[in-house]
């Protein structure tokens, strides 16, 4: 019996242990949660408590335990641990460390757009020190971001010099290396295009887009959905020099997604890449909707299962059979949870939900407690679904003040999906 390890439990990571049971594979899922407080520990095989980053003591604790395999879901802190825990083990991984700096580096990626052709946001120079920064060059509104932050962290929108500095000071706060892009805040739909990839060549596959509630942060995504319009534009605007980015950086197995930005006028930029599935992901249900199933894809990466390029899926077609859609409970304000209630009336087999803060955790305002995926054939299906959970679930603080940022511009979702799907 194979013997895989799981990298901590960031989203997704039910769906990975469920999956590697199915297989047949012994799976242990260590960080240092206890296990009481942690669903995907209790799902696994076996537990280790042992902090992913603690890479020698796991290093030493694999060789014990004779495993094959190491995996984890789409955290960057935890694959940056897989990629040396496999290299150190002999282990498969397939993470190329070229392809991987562009991966977790704002930086480089932006400069290997410019090199490529993709085309790329307006950029201002920062300086080391604030007291050096020439504020004249600064064109309102700004957005300030590490060249190493993940799932908005450290990202700021600012509208004047007050919110720029705090925005600088936030984004230091929260980067390793200290490093900052500042750039013009462009407004428009945001898409994540997903490339799959066998032997070196790359395919893109899908997009996805995402909706917000008014009223809230744009960077607040409520709703996702696969089914994407407009991405005849994409596939002619941007697409070609996407595809030769990702191979001349030497992405050659697994799964990479770029995001881009289109404005008012049509215009694409991207945005930011990443070399691991998406967080939305949920295998059986995105296999539903295009034949592929991204979370068996990068499994079978994880013990060195060599795709070949005739394996790779095709494109996704138009007008779209289903899609795959995705609602994120974002926290409306901080608090503690005092209670979750109506998840259990939520049919398993139509909505898969991965609880993120559970009850007695505290939650940060805007940051993220529970995700659902489900599956709909229709941008009204859609509606259905939303309607259906906002009516149902309940996440209360200990006033007993709903925290949840209820998605329910409905009518957008209608009119964004009108003639896409055959539904």
């Amino acid at each position: 019996m194979k013997k895989l390890l799981m990298l901590g439990a960031p989203l997704s990571s039910m769906e990975i242990v469920q999956k590697t049971k199915r297989r047949g594979w012994y799976t242990i899922v260590t960080d240092n949660q206890p296990l009481e407080s942690s669903p995907v520990k209790q799902a696994a095989d076996a537990c280790w408590d042992i902090s992913t980053a603690d890479i020698d003591l796991l290093e030493e604790k694999c060789r014990e335990e004779g495993i094959d395999a190491v995996f984890t879901g789409v955290s960057e802190f935890n694959l940056d641990r897989v990629r040396i825990l496999a290299q150190d083990l002999g282990l498969p991984c397939y993470i190329d460390e070229g392809a991987w700096k562009f991966a977790r580096n704002k930086r480089l990626f932006k400069e290997k757009c410019i090199e490529k052709g993709v085309p790329v946001v307006q950029e201002y120079s920062v300086p080391n020190s604030d007291d050096e920064f020439d504020w004249s060059q600064i064109v309102y509104p700004v957005v300030v971001k590490p060249v190493d932050g993940t799932g908005n962290s450290g990202l700021s929108i600012c509208n004047n010099r007050e919110e720029l500095l705090d925005g600088l000071r936030k984004a230091r706060e929260s980067s390793a290396n200290q490093r900052l892009i500042l750039e013009r805040y462009v407004t428009g739909e945001e898409t994540w295009n997903y490339y799959f990839i066998a032997e070196g060549q790359v395919r893109y596959v899908y997009s996805g887009r995402v909706f917000r509630q008014p009223g809230y942060p744009t960077f607040l995504y409520s709703f996702g959905t696969s089914a994407v319009g407009g991405v005849d534009k994409y596939l002619e605007k941007i697409n070609p020099q996407c595809l030769e980015l990702l191979k001349d950086i030497g992405c050659k197995e697994g799964m990479a997604w770029i995001q881009c930005i289109k404005d008012a006028e049509g215009n694409y930029y991207a945005l930011e890449m990443a070399h691991r599935m998406s967080a939305d992901a949920a295998g059986d249900i995105l296999e539903k909707c295009l034949g592929a199933n991204n979370v068996d894809w990068m499994l079978d990466t994880a013990l060195g299962v060599k795709h070949t390029a005739d394996t790779l899926p095709q494109q996704i077609e138009r007008p779209y059979v289903g899609a795959c859609c995705v609602y994120y409970l974002f926290a409306d304000h901080s608090g503690t949870i005092k209670r979750m209630q109506g998840f259990d009336k939520l049919d398993s087999d139509c909505y898969c939900v991965e609880v993120v803060k559970r009850v007695g955790d505290f939650i940060d305002q805007y940051r993220m407690m529970v995700k659902i995926v489900f599956y709909a054939r229709s941008g009204e299906e859609m509606c259905q679904s939303l309607q259906y959970l906002n009516e149902t679930i309940e996440i209360a603080d200990t006033d007993d003040k709903s925290l949840i940022v209820r998605f329910t511009d409905y009518d957008e979702v209608r009119r964004k999906h009108h003639g896409l799907m055959r539904g």
